[in-house]
């Protein structure tokens, strides 16, 4: 009994000033603070109801962490764009990548997205990704000139990634309010009560959320890299309600119809010109960008042609080219059995460094530079 005495009063007293040191570490100093993501909140209310929309913090180092990747950093420079993490240098002709999840590369470090690995290729060209997980068409249009303003240098390309969300951004996701020419959504669920845990987090046990941080995301990265066999054996086309407009009857959708359907193509025409009017307006060529889902593959587009739609509006709006990723991500299925696992994430529609690369390369060819 006189030995578990000590071992518990020995274990009190040790908690007592780590807790005590940790507590002084977190609030007299600046370091500790750990970002899990970028992204910053504003809040409107129009007409009694309330709206937000976000965007990426300026100037933010991250480590995002997703379920089946390894803990990537992400950083943002002093515009809220990101990139490298490096020094600019500030080059006189500058390349935009214009997109949502998919041209923001999303799930891999910068350089092993489709724009890092381009602008490892083009070093004469300074490049900026001003693509935002989750932002549709609409809030393409506003990053574009958001970006002409800001910027007084020469753009002497824009590349739009039209993805598969942007027909459910337009009809369930982003709305227009009169009071803010930007997007905004209907609801950011709990984000007082995240606010508010922030805080406190941000303020105390600094220290032991770092070693926690740290562990967590080494025996995730250990996991993944020996867990060879994730999803092997599971049907992981990923069927979803969003993609399956290619191969299903509008009638049978879930979350809207043929007249939604339509409002949202003639919409995602309208946005796509008026990037291509300020883009010409500025002397910049302007191209258009789309790939596959893993479910398009699989179940190809016999209702809706999304290459025949995309080629169409870039032949309406002039631009330069359309550039379609089918073909070549076709190629890779037919002759690869595990072609899922090598150009998507597992259990996921976003791309693993093997098909940013394939993207990137396709750019590469097919752009004048």
């Amino acid at each position: 009994m006189k030995k578990i005495k000590k071992i518990l009063i020995f274990v009190s007293i040790y908690s007592f000033f780590i807790i005590i040191g940790d507590l002084i570490y977190s609030n007299f100093t600046k370091a500790g603070k750990i970002d899990y993501n970028c992204f910053q909140y504003f809040d409107l209310n129009y007409n009694q109801k309330d709206y937000h929309y976000y965007n990426l913090k300026k100037n933010c180092v991250a480590t995002e962490s997703q379920r089946t990747v390894s803990p990537y950093k992400v950083f943002t420079d002093s515009n809220g764009y990101r990139y490298s993490g490096k020094k600019r240098n500030n080059l006189k002709d500058k390349v935009l990548f214009v997109g949502d999840s998919h041209t923001f590369g999303f799930g891999v470090p910068y350089q092993d997205s489709f724009p890092g690995i381009v602008e490892t290729q083009i070093q004469q060209y300074e490049v900026y990704n001003l693509g935002v997980p989750g932002y549709g068409i609409r809030m393409y249009w506003n990053a574009v000139e958001d970006f002409f303003l800001k910027q007084k240098s020469d753009v002497t390309h824009v590349i739009v990634t039209l993805d598969m969300t942007d027909i459910a951004d337009m009809i369930v996701v982003w709305e227009e309010i009169p009071i803010t020419k930007y997007g905004v959504l209907k609801e950011h669920h709990i984000k007082k009560e995240i606010d508010a845990w922030d805080k406190i987090k941000d303020s105390n046990f600094k220290g032991l959320r770092l070693l926690t941080f740290s562990l967590r995301n080494f025996l995730r990265h250990i996991k993944i890299k020996f867990n060879k066999d994730y999803n092997k054996n599971e049907d992981i086309a990923l069927k979803s309600h969003i993609a399956n407009v290619t191969y299903t009857e509008l009638s049978e959708h879930e979350f809207f119809d043929k007249i939604q359907f339509e409002n949202a193509l003639n919409d995602i025409d309208k946005y796509f010109g008026k990037i291509a009017d300020l883009s010409k307006k500025n002397n910049a060529k302007i191209y258009l960008i789309i790939f596959p889902w893993p479910e398009n593959l699989i179940h190809g587009q016999k209702v809706f042609n999304w290459e025949n739609f995309s080629s169409k509006i870039c032949k309406k709006h002039k631009c330069e080219k359309m550039i379609s990723l089918y073909k070549d991500f076709n190629k890779i299925k037919n002759e690869n059995i595990d072609w899922k696992q090598l150009i998507y994430i597992d259990d996921d529609i976003h791309m693993k460094k093997f098909g940013n690369s394939i993207v990137a390369d396709k750019i590469i060819k097919n752009i004048k530079f």
